[in-house]
């Protein structure tokens, strides 16, 4: 059938091919939610949990710290543990632990850069699902078109059961736009398969779960080490990394374990070293000047202060500056108002929570002094 006759049968292909792409888009919207909606976690130990499930181990290939077994990832579980239970929200909580071990730690995919892609998959996939069903079925709009201007044309006997098929769409078409429908939800679903894995294994990595021995591992290992005061084995972490890196980090370890030990010189030679190829360097500035406000001598005291200070100038995210810089002012300067002001901005970087109780009550009581 053909000319203005037709008309009745492109308008139903066309009702149905939409109807067929919003089946789609609500079926990729449904998929979406089905995958990406989790019920907020009933307890403080299920929130944990899932944190620890979103944290990777920063010195495993591909495995969070509620999987791994190794020392640095037993710490971190301990970590998130005593920050729900101070009651930190979430964020709160992934950028301490991003500023504890490197925003690589954090293994949801980022919003922005390549990693935004994981994101625009879904969107993609369906986009182009629409398209192939408008490609495969709106063809025939400009045939039909050309043929209304041409005129009625001779009429021609209708084939055999020509009648039951007028006006009504062609099931091949029906199924490819069927094929097609699927096609977006299966990409939608991919895609957030994809954004939900992403963050789990890092460039040049393998999703194995093996501890490597690499500097960034060794480096974890002897700072994990320290924490824990095993200072032998964090010293031969330490020497095995000395033999194949010179890394600053490597340094500012070395001069906590000989602080620890009571080698202030050795510690001060090593600071020295970084801030040589890095002036600016916050960590080496700060634990020279809260090495060097410590010795009975006011020229070193001086010194100290003016590391601490540059230290400062740098608005570090790190609480260690303004803790030891706050402790000057009150113990050495005298300068109460100044020291307040000082834990106060160490308390907003997010201390361990000892600390943050301790800073929290020294606090208090200066102010309550300041106001006699």
């Amino acid at each position: 059938m053909t000319g203005p006759a037709a008309a009745p049968g492109l308008r139903s292909r066309r009702t149905l091919a939409i109807a067929w792409l919003v089946v789609a888009a609500v079926a990729a919207v449904a998929s979406v939610a089905a995958i990406t909606a989790t019920p907020p976690p009933a307890t403080e130990a299920a929130r944990a949990a899932e944190l620890k499930k979103d944290t990777l181990c920063p010195v495993c290939d591909g495995q969070n710290v509620l999987e791994s077994n190794a020392p640095v990832a037993a710490a971190i579980r301990r970590q998130i543990d005593d920050l729900v239970s101070e009651d930190r929200d979430d964020d709160e909580i992934r950028a301490y632990l991003a500023r504890q071990y490197g925003e690589d730690v954090n293994a949801l995919p980022p919003s922005g850069g390549v990693g935004a892609l994981v994101w625009v998959v879904p969107v993609v996939g369906f986009a182009a699902a629409a398209t192939m069903v408008k490609i495969r079925l709106f063809p025939r709009r400009r045939r039909t078109r050309r043929a209304g201007r041409a005129g009625p044309q001779p009429a021609a006997a209708d084939p055999p059961g020509a009648a039951e098929h007028d006006g009504a769409p062609r099931p091949r078409r029906t199924r490819a736009v069927a094929t097609v429908a699927v096609v977006a939800v299966v990409a939608v679903a991919a895609g957030v398969a994809l954004a939900r894995s992403a963050g789990l294994a890092r460039p040049g990595e393998t999703i194995t779960g093996e501890i490597d021995r690499s500097a960034r591992s060794l480096l974890f290992d002897a700072e994990n080490l320290l924490a824990q005061g095993e200072n032998d084995q964090a010293r031969a972490v330490l020497d095995e990394l000395a033999g194949r890196h010179d890394l600053p980090e490597a340094l500012i370890i070395s001069a906590r374990l000989h602080e620890r030990e009571g080698e202030v010189l050795s510690a001060l030679t090593e600071l020295d070293a970084v801030l040589r190829d890095d002036p600016n360097h916050v960590e080496a500035l700060t634990l020279r000047g809260w090495l060097l406000v410590r010795l009975p001598d006011d020229e070193l005291v001086a010194a100290g202060i003016a590391s601490l200070d540059a230290a400062l100038s740098q608005t570090p995210d790190g609480f260690d500056a303004w803790v030891f810089r706050g402790y000057v002012a009150r113990v050495i300067e005298g300068d109460l108002p100044r020291a307040v002001e000082l834990y106060e901005a160490a308390l907003e970087r997010n201390p361990p929570p000892a600390m943050r109780a301790q800073l929290t009550e020294l606090v208090a009581q200066m102010r309550a002094e300041g106001e006699r």
